[in-house]
């Protein structure tokens, strides 16, 4: 029956148009399709009217609605019941609608819209244009409810179809309780151009305060931010970023920033103590400058780089934490980096930006490291470490150590003749030679100058005053011989059938004891004859014998081999040793734990075996539950320096709530000297958290105390609020 009224009312709206179509003006002449369960025409009226499951198409507009009539000249629209308007990527939901398929205008009465991510709702709405629709008392949110969560309101907006809403009298609610208020508010809708960041809360140096962050996506790959934060004791800071980063997933990527920050801080010191130790470093003026820039060319050509410079010491900690956290001296340098097949060749530049800090300048430093590689058929094989560097340590302004210089080139060679013997036993004898040529030497020696001393009384006396001189000795090569051999096997014993830690498919025990021969004669320069830059300047004469053992458990999870242990001790024995050393080293260990999925363990550290402790150890540990929550400890411990603990627990971070806290110890010291907390709520529409931070200072001091709050649309998850036009 319903099919037969489909066909019945397809045919009678064709006959009808048949009919009028010649008196219907030239632009009624473009063919309209209307399907509906019951279909009739008005001749007198010159309406079509359909009902039931009525199905309007003409051009880009695709019109559903229980009950609709259409005028067969003027091409007016009457719509209602459960009315439904697609144009293009628009979609309008309503209960009414009158409308016309020419000018596209027409009166919607209410309104409901999904331009994704966003739901406008309206009491009111007109199209006053093809892609314009004015509506009253409108309603804009990422969030689906009423009220929503989180919404925009406007007296008036005007919708521009698919682009962009402009809004009168703007207010921010929260469910109901309105917030904020604008005159005039525009956003986007087909894109996520600008956004703006908030984080207000309180800090006990900085007071109370508001940071914000306004961004804008210029084109794909580039984005601007401009900074500007509030603090009740600090005042005003500015800040502006430029960021880019490439927009294909071609092998050529890249991706930086330079960033701006200026604030005329009010309260640089805490009190009166540090404003004598820091006056000379740190003013009211405050700033930094940071550049960054990482390249991939090819896959075997690479840039990193960062440049920063800073007012002072103390500016980071002061206002960006977390990068203080990360290194206390900020890095300047940039490393162009070239894989070849059998060798790695790199460009380095370090300089230091600020004479406040100490650094090795190296301007620049060329170095080209070859792989162990076999020479033709011979059963050599060869490896070497190259450089070249102009080199220079400075020290900080007011330092009592002069600053110095050297030009340096550094070529390591060695070549191994690996062997096996009676099956089992690996044995690879090794000689090598290291040039290392320094543009500046010197010698130390010790001079008797007769000093002449008058009294009060005209009484002479004369006394030998004996002090150390350095003399300059000019450019010299360091000539470095090394001979040595390694001596190892392997054993190991399979459990095929053996179910290991429930997950486990088999198991598997490798163990490999070693000895390592080195001799080392005295070179001709030592390093009290050289400028010292870093470790290459400290090789002495050695002659050691390495003693060692790696154990192996391994087992197959899901086929895929897997080391549930991983563990590697050895020591060296001291064949020739100065007066002020022992036979034996401390012993090293380090070791990986995988015994369960959930549970990966790694501790390394140094055993002093003349004292019966410990002179260094380090341990990281982490437990994953099933839904990602997570504890993880880090203990770093040092012999008469330092003991310290750092735990973190990730709480549900899939949850609606979800909890975070951290904390770090100094056992020998002060005790807890930095705990956090912070609690997160997150719904389809919104996400809010709030947190407090505490970090001890020394006695004499107060703590500093951080209250902030967090809040974001789950839409737009890289913001806090999202407002801006």
């Amino acid at each position: 029956m319903l099919q037969h009224g489909l066909v019945r009312g397809l045919c009678l709206f064709l006959f009808a148009a048949c009919c009028v179509n010649a008196q219907a003006p030239a632009r009624a002449s473009k063919e309209i399709d209307i399907t509906a369960d019951s279909l009739e025409y008005l001749a007198d009226q010159r309406l079509v009217v359909g009902a039931g499951n009525v199905v309007v198409r003409e051009g880009e507009d695709l019109l559903q609605a229980d009950y609709i009539s259409v005028h067969r000249d003027t091409r007016d629209v009457y719509a209602r019941g459960s009315v439904v308007l697609r144009r293009g990527g628009t979609l309008w939901q309503g209960e009414e609608l009158r409308y016309n398929l020419l000018t596209r205008q027409g009166d919607f009465g209410s309104f409901q819209a999904y331009y994704d991510p966003y739901y406008i709702r309206a009491e009111g709405s007109k199209r006053v244009g093809t892609n314009v629709i004015v509506l009253s008392r409108m309603t804009l949110s990422t969030c689906e409810g009423d009220p929503p969560d989180f919404s925009v309101r406007a007296r008036e907006a005007t919708l521009i179809e698919g682009q962009r809403v402009i809004g009168k009298g703007v207010t921010v609610n929260f469910g109901n309780v309105p917030v904020l208020w604008f005159p005039r508010l525009s956003r986007g809708l087909t894109d996520r151009r600008t956004y703006w960041v908030f984080e207000p809360g309180f800090n006990s140096r900085m007071g109370a305060f508001l940071r914000s962050s306004y961004n804008i996506r210029w084109v794909p790959g580039f984005r601007s931010s401009t900074d500007v934060d509030l603090f009740s004791k600090k005042g005003v800071g500015l800040g502006q970023g430029f960021h880019w980063d490439s927009t294909t997933n071609s092998e050529q990527r890249y991706s930086g920033f330079i960033k701006g920050y200026y604030i005329d801080d009010q309260e640089p010191f805490r009190n009166e103590a540090e404003r004598e130790r820091e006056q000379d470093l740190v003013s009211n003026e405050r700033y930094r400058i940071k550049l960054a820039h990482n390249q991939t060319f090819s896959p075997r050509d690479f840039l990193i780089s960062e440049f920063n410079y800073v007012s002072d010491p103390e500016f980071l900690k002061d206002f960006f934490r977390a990068e203080h956290i990360g290194g206390v001296q900020p890095e300047n340098r940039a490393t162009l980096t070239h894989m070849g097949d059998n060798f790695v060749a790199a460009l380095q530049l370090n300089v230091r930006l600020n004479d406040f800090y100490e650094n090795v300048n190296r301007m620049p430093e060329l170095t080209l490291k070859a792989n162990r590689q076999e020479l033709g058929d011979s059963g050599l094989y060869y490896e070497s470490d190259n450089s070249a560097a102009y080199l220079e340590r400075v020290f900080p302004d007011g330092s009592t150590r002069e600053d110095y210089d050297a030009f340096r080139i550094d070529s390591r060679h060695t070549v191994f003749y690996p062997t096996r013997h009676f099956g089992f036993l690996n044995v690879t004898p090794r000689a090598g030679y290291r040039g290392t040529y320094y543009s500046d030497t010197f010698k130390q020696e010790t001079v008797t100058n007769q000093v002449v001393n008058t009294d009060t009384n005209g009484v002479v006396t004369v006394e030998d005053e004996v002090v150390t001189v350095k003399r300059d000795t000019g450019a010299d090569l360091r000539n470095v011989y090394e001979l040595g051999a390694e001596v190892s096997f392997k054993a190991f014993r399979t459990w095929d059938d053996l179910v290991v830690l429930e997950d486990g498919d088999g198991l598997r025990h490798v163990a490999e004891p070693f000895v390592r021969h080195t001799y080392v004669p005295e070179p001709n320069l030592l390093p009290e004859n050289l400028p010292q830059f870093d470790r290459v300047d400290q090789v002495t004469d050695q002659h050691t014998l390495r003693l060692g053992m790696r154990n192996k458990f391994q087992t197959r999870r899901d086929g895929t081999p897997v080391d549930l242990v991983n563990a590697l001790v050895f020591t060296d024995f001291r064949i020739e040793k100065r007066e002020d050393q022992n036979d034996f080293t401390d012993i090293f260990f380090d070791v990986d734990l995988r015994l369960s999925r959930r549970l990966p363990i790694d501790f390394d550290g140094a055993y002093d075996p003349y004292e019966s402790e410990l002179s260094r150890f380090s341990l990281q540990a982490a437990f994953f539950a099933d839904d990602m929550s997570v504890l993880s400890v880090d203990y770093n411990y040092a012999r008469e320096q330092y003991q310290q603990v750092g735990a973190q627990l990730k709480l549900f971070p899939n949850n609606k709530w979800s909890f975070l806290t951290y904390a770090r110890w100094d056992i020998d010291g002060d005790g807890l000297q930095e705990h956090s907390y912070f609690i997160q709520r997150r719904t389809p529409c919104l996400g809010y958290g709030i947190g407090f931070r505490q970090i001890r200072k020394d006695q004499g001091e107060d703590d500093d105390n951080t209250i902030w709050v967090q809040l974001w649309l789950s839409a737009f998850p890289e913001s806090v609020m999202q407002l801006g036009g």
